[in-house]
């Protein structure tokens, strides 16, 4: 079973060149460990980098900052495969950020990987990579057109031909749908000692449901591809650039 760990720090968190570079060199060596463990992951820049998309009314909105001012913002993620939700745990406890943050656990029923990504490859040259946060309000009713989860649904054709057209393209590096936030774990450890709390790292209306990393020349070609998915029509997206990816 695949899980993914959402790197969650304070966003006003301030480390010294000394801490920065060992916890650089910390999270260096906890990759090293998880050896095939972890498939893919990789550093987000600051949350005052995003953008955020959404379409109303068929209108785009798009605003600067993170898709929800909350205390602690994503970083990163890793995607592991583990036999279990306790492995998923045990191996988000040994990661450093939880002594200054929290580690999100969220079960992923269903991931794709292009081997570009699965192979740590760079970015093609001119590109930029981004994640691509999927956020929605998990107790909101959908009509039944925009609910992307149903079979032949206007939503659903509409998701697969963005799909399929991004992938050919090459611009879509990955897929992955996540289990409900009420089902996740938040990991910390404070003092010495291991938190594991119930539910996701931020008690927000609308939760992470997805992501994609997607590879695209400019912002605005990003803004424009988040723009053609049917979840902007009543989701968020935010849009993050990665650092040095992998």
């Amino acid at each position: 079973m695949k899980y993914m760990l959402l790197i969650c720090v304070d966003k006003n968190i301030k480390l010294s060149p000394a801490e920065g570079e060992a916890m650089g060199s910390t999270t260096e060596r906890w990759v090293a460990q998880t050896g095939k463990v972890r498939l893919t992951g990789g550093p987000l820049r600051p949350a005052d980098t995003a953008t955020t998309v959404r379409v109303r009314d068929g209108q785009l909105l798009v605003s600067d900052g993170p898709f929800a001012e909350t205390k602690e913002q994503i970083a990163g993620y890793d995607l592991l495969e583990c036999d279990s939700m306790d492995d998923a745990v045990a191996v988000a406890a040994r990661h450093p950020v939880t002594v200054i943050g929290s580690v999100e656990v969220r079960e992923v029923p269903g991931a794709w990987l292009a081997d570009r990504l699965a192979q740590g490859e760079p970015a093609a040259p001119g590109t930029i990579r981004y994640m691509l946060l999927h956020c929605l309000d998990e107790s909101a009713e959908l009509d039944p057109d925009l609910d992307a989860g149903l079979p032949g649904s206007p939503a659903q054709v509409t998701q697969d031909a963005w799909d399929e057209d991004l992938e050919e393209r090459g611009i879509k590096l990955s897929g992955v749908r996540l289990g409900p936030a009420a089902q996740a774990r938040t990991v910390q450890v404070r003092d010495g000692q291991l938190l594991v709390i119930d539910g996701p790292f931020a008690e927000t209306k609308e939760q992470v449901a997805g992501l994609n990393v997607l590879e695209c020349t400019d912002l605005d070609q990003a803004i424009e591809i988040a723009a053609g998915h049917p979840t902007a029509q009543f989701g968020t997206f935010e849009l993050r650039p990665f650092e040095d990816f992998e």
